[in-house]
Parts: C-alpha cells; structure tokens; sequence
C-alpha cells in the first residue's frame, strides 16, 4: 500500500515524489516514456531556486552546466523596438538570475534525485486506468514487456501532463476558447543570440497576431518557437513546417538570427493546449502541474508552477495522510492558491496579445517604477508585496486607457 501513486515523472510528479518522500511517505512514479527524453518548456524563473532549495536539488542544477538567464528581451517583429527585463535590476525581484535548460537532462535530474531521496520510479509504465475506493485507490499500469500490474495506494497524484489523465477521464478538461493556439517549435545551431552581458536572454520576437521564443540551450543550440491562433493555423492551409517556415521569413528579426542557422531536429507540434479543469482536489486525487491547468508558454512560467504546485501538493497529501482523510481543507486552500497563481499570469498572458499592451510594454512611462512590478511576475514572484501589488493594478489600469485614449505612441501595424 502507498503513500501516493504519482501518475508522471516530470517536473511536477518529481517535485511532489521528492517533498512527500522526505516527509517520510512511500511514493511510487509511474512514468510513461523512459528518461532522458525531448521536452519543451526549457526557460526557468529565479524564483525556481526556492524550491531547488527546498528539495534539496540546488546544488546538482548548479552543476549541471546549463545556459544562465539573467534576463528576458521582447522584440517587435520588424526588429525596430525591443525592451530588455533584467532580473538584478526588479527592486521586488529577490533572486538575479535563472537558467536555460535542456528538458532531456533538467528532468532527469529531477527524477534521478526523487529516487535518490526514497521514492521508487518505475519508467516505461504507461497507466490504463485507475479507481477511487472509500479507503484507497487503484491503479492498473502496463510494463515496456506488455505485462499488466495492478497497484494501490492511499492517494493518486495526476502529474499526467497535458495528457490529464485523471481529470479527462472525469469530464472535467474544459478549453479557453478565446484562446486555442498552434506551438511550432525545435532545436537550431548557430543562431544569432545576444552576447556579453546579455549572453543567455531569452528572446520573445512579437509579431502582429502570433509571437516567436527563441531559448538558448548552449553556446551553439537554440530551441525555436512559433505560437500562433489556431483559426489562422488552419486558415493558412500549410503543413507546420511550411507555416514555420513562412513566419520566419516574413518576420525580419527572426529571419535575421536565423540566416546562418540550421535545424537540427524535425519541428514538433503542440495544439489546443491552454485549458482548465473543474476541479484540482477530489478525494484521494491530487492534480498537479500541466494536469491542474496550462495557460500559455509566453512568461515562461510553466516548469515552476509546476514545481511549485508538486511541493504544496505533497504538503497537502501528507498532512491527509496524518489526519487519515481523504479530503481536507488544506487540499482546498491548496486548489484555491494554484488558481490564484495561475490568475497572476493569466492576465499578463490575456493582455499581452493584445497591442494596447504591446505599445505600453515597450515604451514604459516614466515614474512611480512600475517596471518593477512586472519584473517581480515575470521572475516568479507569486506572493507580492504590497509596494509591487499597487504598481502592477497601475499598470494594468495604463492598458485599459491605451486602449481608449492612448498614452503612449500607438504602432503602426506593420511594425509589429
């Protein structure tokens, strides 16, 4: 009998395998693919480094090489207008930096640590189905061989991913409608990225419908991204690798960094992937990361809310687990906070696809520091203080008006 059966071992199931078995339960992973594996989402915040530290798993990402990120560049499309964000400079942002991560090798980490800690990791399980009994549950999985196990536990924690296993399974996955995008994204060498004091910037190229990423993983690999509506997707008629291809050329600044690059893998592809689900504490099952919810890659925010909600999660299961319930206020206050956080960058996201947004963001007023306030979320500063709080209703009190009365320059539509 388990502890807590952890449907996943990304980011999310290894964080809640890493806390629950140092605070002494018995977990077991159940992952589907076998480590290390391709994965995008390879941007982190600096707020990442409280819960490395509170995993203990600190000190094996800081030796793991990976690309340092000190800040963040939005770029206009025709590249006439950019705005850098620098962590070491926020007033509200405790931590200066962050990284750029390969997924293959962050999330080994991870998982290799969660084992190393007590939980037990079993890859190539791909579960079928899983059951909710008044005093336990069920899981039935299948081995890489074909074999079938059954096994049970006191919780289930769903880190399933954007596959949602549990909540699918209830009804529960429900879309944004207004916002059903198209991720086209790989790895290229020898791109132009920023050098020097800006060597490791993360780069957000806005264009006038859709935005690209591109990440560096290394000083040669980058990983390259196009985010576009799913209606204009369809509309284009083109394969993705032709839509890619075509955004690429038609946007100046990504054609320039990538006029000596070369692709280095086949483009995956993401659709429909920003939703919701009912509920995100049930009885006996917790979900965490992607399977509580995914909004939209822009801010970066996905690997640490992730990693943030596998903690609390664990908290949560483990404080049920000493009271011998299988539903507690804490597993509501628990789904409450995961919501609130998502809201935070929620808005960000619903404004920034917007040119209001846009024309403010990229030319900031000046006085009263508002930068600043954005700066805290955009590193990962979930619980602000009052100081930010104020400034970022400010700012967001800015867009409505450029909207309605301009205050800053608007663009011309072509520029973006």
């Amino acid at each position: 009998m388990w502890d807590a059966i952890i449907i996943g071992g990304g980011p999310a199931g290894s964080s809640t395998a890493i806390k629950m078995s140092q605070l002494g339960r018995k977990v077991l992973v159940l992952e589907k693919e076998k480590f290390p594996r391709f994965h995008v989402g390879e941007s982190l915040l600096p707020y990442n480094r409280t819960i490395f530290d509170e995993l203990g798993v600190w000190s094996k990402i800081q030796s793991a090489g990976f690309m340092v990120k000190r800040g963040a560049q939005f770029w206009l499309g025709d590249g006439t207008k950019r705005v850098r964000v620098t962590f070491a400079q926020g007033i509200f942002t405790e931590f200066p930096e962050a990284f750029q991560v390969e997924r293959s090798r962050f999330d080994q980490i991870l998982l290799d640590h969660a084992s190393e800690c007590g939980a037990e990791v079993r890859e190539e399980s791909t579960v079928l189905t899983h059951e909710v009994l008044n005093d336990r549950t069920r899981v039935k999985y299948r081995r890489a061989d074909g074999t079938e196990e059954t096994v049970e536990g006191k919780f289930i924690v769903d880190a399933s991913g954007l596959s949602n296993m549990t909540a699918n399974a209830g009804g529960q996955r429900s879309y944004y409608e207004e916002h059903k995008k198209v991720a086209i994204y790989g790895h290229f060498d020898n791109a132009l990225m920023p050098d020097g004091d800006q060597l490791g910037d993360i780069l957000i190229i806005r264009r006038r419908n859709s935005w690209c990423w591109m990440i560096p993983l290394s000083a040669t690999k980058t990983s390259v991204g196009l985010v576009l509506d799913r209606t204009d997707f369809q509309a284009m008629k083109l394969t993705p690798e032709e839509a890619f291809a075509q955004a690429m050329e038609n946007t100046p600044e990504m054609k320039r960094r990538l006029a000596t690059a070369t692709k280095t893998m086949p483009l995956h592809v993401a659709r429909d992937f920003s939703y919701r689900n009912a509920t995100l504490a049930a009885p006996r099952i917790m979900r965490v990361g992607d399977s509580a919810g995914f909004i939209d890659p822009i801010f970066s925010s996905g690997v640490f809310l992730a990693m943030q909600s596998g903690r609390d999660a664990a908290c949560v299961i483990h404080e049920a687990l000493a009271k011998d319930q299988p539903m507690t206020s804490a597993m509501k206050r628990y789904e409450k906070n995961v919501r609130r956080r998502i809201g935070i960058y929620w808005e960000f996201i619903e404004n920034y696809y917007t040119h209001a947004f846009t024309e403010l963001f990229f030319q900031p007023q000046p006085g009263l520091n508002l930068p600043s306030s954005v700066n805290a979320v955009l590193a990962g500063r979930t619980e602000l203080p009052w100081g930010a709080w104020w400034r970022l209703r400010i700012f967001f009190l800015l867009v409505w008006l450029q909207r309605r009365h301009p205050i800053a320059r608007p663009f011309a539509q072509s520029s973006i």
